[in-house]
């Protein structure tokens, strides 16, 4: 076998933020080692002093102990001391890294989020929280005087090898609480009875962690289901965007009565909330909510970043949709929340951060992944609604009605097909339309007048917007598909017809 037969497997499943793939075939024991051994070496030389703390933790799949064993083996190997945080969320690795950066140096989580059972992977995070080429090369911050050097080695020392579940979880409900400025007993002023909350925790790691959130604010009746971790996922695996998913939260909603459902993903780093009659609230309409709530509590001037996949909603609301890519309200960003972190980092200024699939990043928690927090600031907004009388739906109604989205449409092509070429047909179909064209370059999103664009390309997104239409077209960056998004202002017909004229141009046979 020639020496590229040893490593083909790597290739496929190193994805664009993470390395995901099925359990045996590509992500197995061997590979958790030799990942543990790569990145001791990139934590080594991106810490300050010794010893180098890396946090380690798996979701509830079954074969995540054994990776997160192999990766440690790894770590230690390689020179660098392994936290091991055990069966945990993804948000609490980043959580370690972030808000205890002094004295842990990055976290590694073993996770597929929302990937059927036998998938595992890993999700890695730098010295507070940063994406690893963020953190590798920002200033490691060694303390100046020698005293200070040998009381922080001394710091990092006596953390433990092994934490338990209270030596981190409920710190990180009370430090999301703070950072978020929530008040709940506050919000609740002034209702009449307990609010409701239904939390369908699809087996995954989010109803573990949302009891700690159920334990501080006493001011809601929970409905929890599902919320045991077990990683067969026996019932329906949980991801926010899957139509049976939703309709899993929709019936746990009206059976409970409650006045707002909420689920997550496996891993738990993303949230969905429905309203009071178990409608779901598409990712876009959570980052208006969201970012209004920030604004409210931060300053007005405060910009809000969202990636080109997200509804016109977005920049409507909270900016323009003619101006986000100078110094606006909303920016617009690529697709992939290293990016979007990566943007955040670059531009103090942007408070809030959202992706089309559910993850969103605030500055005030570290520029970290926290669909929680997302959450918990929705969920206080409900809670000022329902002391008033006034529902979710209430606030969402006129939205629903005006911004007509096609949802996530998947495309299996066959095998070798150029992507790039293909988009490039598609949008010279609709340029005539065209009033705008952004790509990705490597500077981020930026206007083109056609696709492929003059510039060097990062990523083959592009969204190409009319009038009163838009759609994107991209490669996924973690599956082997192409993604087609298609929205319409105020008019749904006028968003079924491009969107079918667009399904038939890629091939309908490929639509999955």
């Amino acid at each position: 076998m020639p020496l590229s037969g040893f490593y083909a497997s790597v290739d496929k499943v190193v994805q664009r933020d993470d390395i995901r793939g099925v359990y045996g075939r590509g992500v197995d024991a061997s590979l958790a080692r030799a990942l543990g051994l790569a990145l001791a070496d990139l934590y080594r030389k991106h810490s300050p002093l010794t010893p180098v703390n890396i946090a380690v933790g798996h979701d509830m799949r079954l074969s995540g102990p054994l990776l997160a064993r192999a990766l440690a083996q790894g770590l230690e190997d390689g020179g660098c001391r392994a936290i091991h945080m055990g069966m945990v969320g993804t948000e609490l690795v980043g959580f370690l890294a972030s808000h205890y950066s002094q004295v842990i140096d990055g976290g590694v989580m073993v996770t597929a989020s929302h990937n059927p059972p036998d998938n595992n992977g890993f999700k890695f995070f730098g010295r507070g929280g940063c994406p690893l080429a963020l953190a590798a090369s920002a200033d490691a911050g060694a303390p100046a005087g020698e005293l200070e050097r040998v009381a922080l080695a001394l710091k990092k020392s006596s953390i433990p090898t092994r934490l338990r579940w209270a030596d981190f979880a409920p710190d990180y409900i009370r430090t999301a609480l703070q950072r978020g400025g929530l008040d709940f007993q506050k919000a609740a002023e002034g209702a009449s009875k307990q609010m409701r909350v239904a939390v369908e925790a699809g087996n995954g790691m989010g109803g573990r962690i949302f009891k700690e959130f159920a334990e501080l604010v006493p001011q809601f009746r929970y409905v929890f289901a599902d919320e045991v971790p077990d990683g067969r996922f026996p019932k329906i695996i949980p991801n926010p965007l899957n139509a049976g998913y939703q309709a899993v939260v929709k019936a746990l909603v009206r059976e409970s009565r409650a006045d707002v459902g909420v689920c997550f993903d496996g891993d738990a780093d993303r949230v969905a909330l429905a309203d009071e009659h178990g409608e779901m609230l598409q990712p876009s309409l959570l980052t208006v909510l969201v970012g209004q709530r920030v604004r409210q509590k931060l300053g007005a001037k405060q910009k809000i970043a969202h990636n080109l996949a997200c509804s016109w909603a977005v920049a409507d609301t909270l900016g323009r949709r003619d101006d986000v890519l100078g110094d606006g309200p909303t920016i617009m960003t690529p697709v992939g929340y290293g990016k979007v972190k990566a943007a955040m980092h670059g531009n103090k200024s942007i408070a809030f951060a959202a992706e089309h699939s559910g993850h969103y990043m605030f500055r005030e928690f570290y520029t970290t992944d926290s669909g929680m927090l997302a959450g918990l600031v929705v969920l206080e907004l409900v809670c000022e609604l329902h002391a008033a009388g006034r529902t979710l739906s209430s606030v969402l109604e006129d939205y629903r009605v005006r911004y007509q989205d096609s949802g996530e449409i998947n495309f299996k092509l066959p095998e070798g097909t150029d992507i790039p070429a293909l988009i490039s047909r598609v949008v010279k179909s609709f340029s005539a339309e065209a009033a705008r064209i952004y790509a990705v370059g490597k500077e981020g999103v930026r206007l083109t007048d056609s696709y492929p664009p003059a510039f060097e390309l990062a990523a083959t997104d592009v969204r190409v917007e009319a009038k009163d239409w838009w759609f994107v077209m991209r490669a996924s960056g973690t599956e082997p598909m192409c993604r087609l998004y298609v929205e319409a202002d105020g008019d749904r017909s006028l968003m079924e017809r491009k969107r079918d004229a667009l399904i038939e141009l890629v091939g309908a046979q490929y639509k999955i």
